[in-house]
C-alpha cells in the first residue's frame, strides 16, 4: 500500500512538471506570435528609412548639379549666386536682367539669359520652387513703382512658363519696388541710366535641408 502511495505521488509530481513545462512553451508561442507584426513593423520601418536615405542622395545630387549649372551662369553671363541666410535650403540668384524706363517689357537682350536660366533649373531640379522678384529705379511713387515691379516680376514668370518650359505652380512673384536700390539714379534725365534698379531677382528653394 505504502509503495502503491510513493508511486502515485511520484506520478503525479511528474505529470505537474510536465503540465508546467508545457505552459511554458504555449506562453512562448504566444510571446513570438505577439512578436511578429512588431518585428513586421521594424522590417517596414528599415525599409522606410533606406528609402529616406535613397531620396536625401538623389536631393543631393540634384542640388549639386543645379548649383554647378547656376554657377556656370556667373561665369557666363555674371550672374551673382549666393546662399547667404539660405540655411542649405536655397539660392539667391541675381542675373543681369534689366528694364527699359518705366517698361514690364522683357528685351530681347535678355532673353537668352533667362533661357538659361530655365535650362539648368529644368535640367537639374525642376521641382524647385522660383520667386521672381521685380524692383524698379526711385522715379514715380512707391505705389506706382510696386505695380511696376509686379509687372516686371510677372512678366518674366510668364516668359520662362511660354518660353522656358517651367512650371509654373513652382513659380512665384514679388513686388519689392524701389526697395534696395542699386544706385540713387532715377533714369528721369536719361531713360538708360539707373538701368540696375530696373530689374529682377530670383530666390529658389526647395524642400528640406541637405546638409
Amino acid at each position: 500500500m505504502g509503495k502503491t502511495r510513493v508511486w502515485t505521488l511520484g506520478f503525479a509530481a511528474v505529470m505537474v512538471v510536465a503540465s508546467t513545462g508545457c505552459t511554458h512553451l504555449v506562453h512562448q508561442w504566444e510571446i513570438e506570435g505577439m512578436m511578429d507584426p512588431v518585428n513586421a513593423q521594424l522590417a517596414e520601418h528599415d525599409g522606410r528609412i533606406s528609402a529616406n536615405e535613397s531620396a536625401i542622395a538623389g536631393l543631393e545630387s540634384d542640388v549639386a548639379e543645379l548649383r554647378r549649372r547656376i554657377d556656370q551662369l556667373e561665369s557666363d553671363y555674371g550672374a551673382h549666386v549666393s546662399d547667404d541666410d539660405m540655411h542649405g535650403g536655397g539660392l539667391a540668384v541675381s542675373l543681369p536682367v534689366h528694364f527699359d524706363f518705366n517698361s514690364s517689357e522683357v528685351r530681347a537682350v535678355d532673353r537668352p539669359i533667362l533661357d538659361a536660366f530655365a535650362a539648368a533649373v529644368q535640367g537639374s531640379y525642376p521641382s524647385a520652387t522660383v520667386t521672381v522678384e521685380g524692383f524698379t529705379d526711385g522715379a514715380g511713387s512707391a505705389a506706382y513703382n510696386r505695380r511696376l515691379s509686379q509687372q516686371r516680376a510677372d512678366a518674366v514668370r510668364d516668359y520662362l512658363i511660354q518660353n522656358g518650359g517651367m512650371n509654373g505652380d513652382n513659380i512665384a512673384t514679388a513686388a519689392l519696388g524701389e526697395a534696395r536700390l542699386v544706385n540713387q539714379d532715377t533714369g528721369v534725365t536719361n531713360p538708360q541710366s539707373g538701368i540696375e534698379n530696373r530689374r529682377v531677382t530670383f530666390v529658389l528653394e526647395w524642400a528640406g535641408n541637405t546638409n
